[in-house]
C-alpha cells in the first residue's frame, strides 16, 4: 500500500520522479504502470491493477444512469497511461498538469491504493482548511 507525502519537481518536460518507497510497492505488488487521471484538484494515479478493479466495476453500471455518464465524462475519458520510465519517473500529459494546477513543486501522497498528486500550495490550503477534529470523529464512525 502506498503511504507518506514527498516532496518533489515536475522538471520542465512534465516528467515527475515517483518516490522511491512507491516504485518498491509497484515493485513487489503490481508492475511500472501507473494510470494517472484529475480528480478533486489534485491527480489521482493508479497502479495498473487497480485501475482494471475499477473499470470492472464501471462495467456494472447502468450506461444511461446520470452519474455514470458523469463519471465516464468526468473522470475516466481523463484517464492516460503513464508508465513509469528506467529512471522512476512517469511523463504526465500537459493537460493532466493543467487540470491540478501543478508547475512545478508538487506533494506526492500515498492514499492507500492509489497515490494522489498536488500542487505542493494547493496542498498546503487543502491541509490547512482540514478540520482536525472532523477526522477524529470520521475515525470513529469507520470504528478505527
Amino acid at each position: 500500500m502506498f503511504r507518506g507525502r514527498y516532496v518533489h519537481a515536475i522538471d520542465p518536460k512534465g516528467r515527475l520522479s515517483i518516490p522511491s518507497r512507491f516504485r518498491e510497492t509497484l515493485r513487489d505488488r503490481y508492475d511500472s504502470r501507473l494510470v494517472v487521471t484529475s480528480y478533486d484538484g489534485c491527480l489521482l494515479a493508479y497502479p495498473s491493477a487497480e485501475w482494471q478493479i475499477l473499470e470492472e466495476k464501471v462495467e456494472q453500471l447502468p450506461s444511461f444512469n446520470k452519474d455514470t455518464k458523469a463519471f465516464l465524462r468526468f473522470f475516466y475519458s481523463g484517464a492516460t497511461d503513464c508508465p513509469i520510465d528506467k529512471l522512476g519517473r512517469i511523463l504526465v500529459p500537459q493537460e493532466l498538469r493543467g487540470c491540478a494546477k501543478l508547475d512545478k513543486d508538487v506533494v506526492v501522497v500515498g492514499a492507500f491504493k492509489r497515490i494522489e498528486i498536488w500542487d505542493k500550495t494547493e496542498w498546503a490550503r487543502v491541509e490547512a482548511e482540514t478540520p482536525k477534529e472532523d477526522l477524529v470523529a470520521t475515525l470513529e464512525r469507520l470504528g478505527l
